[in-house]
């Protein structure tokens, strides 16, 4: 119950803020109409003060003109003086100065520094004889008061309206506005606690009955749209448990067929394993034999198609330990160095026979031992450089290791092997690294390969908590990536 009456005064406090923001826009738009009204007057008044400025400033050069002629053709500096304080008492007159015609200043006086002063300079002439010449400054600073003080009276009345008129607007307007709303409060209160069939047909004021009517057809709809959704949510139910069924049938299908098929190319491969040893091995003794060049180099050809054939073999075991999740890394200390380079002397006989340059380079902090698999990296690398060697006809191989992140206990190592070969096209990007998939047919025909070799170096890669990819251009060349990450060899604090 508690918790009810909140809700309630919650919802009453939403209500009564309607009132005020009428109030609020109401008596906002009152005060911008009178601050522009109150405004453009204030601009109006001080520019006729300006024009009466000037005006009066006319007046007054006509009459001191008149005034100093004679006293300026006697040099009487009493009258002068006289006339001239007289002049200065005059609000708008700041700076009044008389001077003859030898230039000998008769009177002087200035009441303040006015930086908007206006300024009067003329010659006063009698009997149409030059006798000296006065300057005379006159300032709007008198009138600028009056305006200001006028501005400030206007807007201390216009915030006096204002309070006014807020206090008065915001309680008629929650006096007025709080019938309909409560009415409207009464049938959205029923609405959300689902009892659409509770409603009322009219409202007490004509602005609200369209309102009242959009929310009983709104009602009769949601009804409607209920009845509809539980019907279809009962259908969607039905098929979507007899298509579960389906789908676990199809799942344990499909589990036991891909066991099946690991379990089959396993069996298959080790199956083969025995026969192509036998081969290499009767091949080996044969070569061993006197036998003419004709012979050996049949026999050459049966010990290249042996090899190929076991490490196709060997790729397929791979990538169905890979597949199945079975396959372990054997973490041990090894030289990465010495690891790297007796995986590219195996390679450096292929490339010269293509009469290829294969070259590599290491950065020189890292370090000689680390922790890791080194069977798998060698797998890694030889793959890769298997296909560089494949697809390039001539210039260079080149591998480089590099650091990428260096850490107290670990070391992030990023190692790339660069080719001058064919290239690939953008699009034929999204092929590599997929089973059994390269970037196009006549690639297979000319080049051959079941594209084993880059899926298996990624399912590595990934087991090793590494990232591979690749950048090229074609006709230029590619750069297979990937990174590794090792852990740093502990050295202990004495030395031998």
């Amino acid at each position: 119950m508690l918790s009810l009456s909140k809700k309630k005064t919650g919802e009453k406090k939403k209500k009564k803020s309607i009132s005020r923001l009428l109030s609020s826009r109401l008596v906002l738009c009152i005060t911008l109409i009178c601050s522009i009204f109150i405004t453009a007057t204030y601009l109006k008044k001080k520019n006729e003060s300006n024009a009466i400025l000037v005006k009066k400033a006319r007046e007054y050069q006509t009459l001191i003109t008149s005034s100093l002629s004679v006293p300026l053709w006697d040099i009487d500096r009493d009258s002068i003086n006289e006339v001239c304080a007289s002049y200065m008492q005059h609000n708008i007159i700041c700076r009044l100065l008389v001077v003859d015609q030898m230039n000998r200043v008769l009177f002087s006086d200035q009441k303040m520094q006015q930086n908007n002063a206006i300024k009067f300079e003329w010659k006063v002439f009698y009997n149409k004889e030059n006798i000296g010449r006065i300057e005379m400054d006159v300032t709007s600073e008198f009138f600028t008061q009056k305006n200001r003080e006028l501005f400030v009276s206007s807007m201390m009345t216009l915030l006096v309206a204002i309070v006014m008129i807020s206090l008065t607007t915001g309680f008629f307007l929650k006096v007025i506005l709080k019938k309909p709303f409560e009415e409207l409060g009464s049938i959205v209160e029923s609405y959300s606690k689902g009892q659409y069939d509770q409603h009322i047909t009219r409202s007490s004021y004509i602005e609200f009955d369209q309102f009242v009517k959009v929310l009983n057809q709104m009602a009769q709809k949601i009804i409607r749209q209920n009845e509809d959704l539980e019907q279809r949510v009962i259908e969607r139910t039905r098929e979507l448990n007899e298509a579960n069924k389906d789908l676990t049938k199809l799942a344990i299908l499909a589990e036991e067929a891909n066991k099946a098929k690991s379990e089959f190319l396993t069996n298959v491969s080790h199956e083969l394993r025995t026969p192509m040893n036998g081969i290499m091995g009767m091949a080996s003794i044969l070569e061993d034999l006197n036998l003419d060049a004709s012979a050996l180099q049949c026999v050459a050809i049966i010990q290249n198609s042996a090899r190929d054939l076991l490490s196709l073999i060997n790729d397929l075991l791979d990538y169905s330990s890979l597949d199945t999740g079975k396959l372990e890394l054997k973490i041990t200390q090894f030289d990465i160095k010495q690891t790297i380079n007796t995986i590219l002397k195996i390679f450096d006989v292929k490339a010269k026979s293509k009469s290829l340059q294969l070259n590599h380079t290491f950065a020189k902090d890292i370090p000689n031992k680390v922790y890791g698999d080194p069977m798998r990296l060698q797998q890694v690398v030889a793959n890769l450089m298997d296909n560089a060697i494949k697809f390039t006809e001539k210039g260079e191989i080149h591998m480089r290791v590099e650091i990428q992140n260096d850490s107290p206990d670990k070391i992030r190592l990023h190692f790339q092997i660069i080719d001058t070969g064919i290239g690939i096209l953008q699009e034929d990007m999204k092929h590599l690294f997929k089973v059994f998939s390269q970037v196009d047919a006549s690639v297979t025909r000319k080049y051959g390969g079941t594209g084993l070799g880059l899926v298996i170096s990624k399912k590595l890669v990934d087991l090793m908590g590494g990232e591979i990819n690749v950048q090229s251009q074609i006709d230029k060349g590619s750069t297979f990536w990937f990174t590794l990450e090792f852990n740093k060899i502990k050295h202990s604090g004495n030395t031998t």
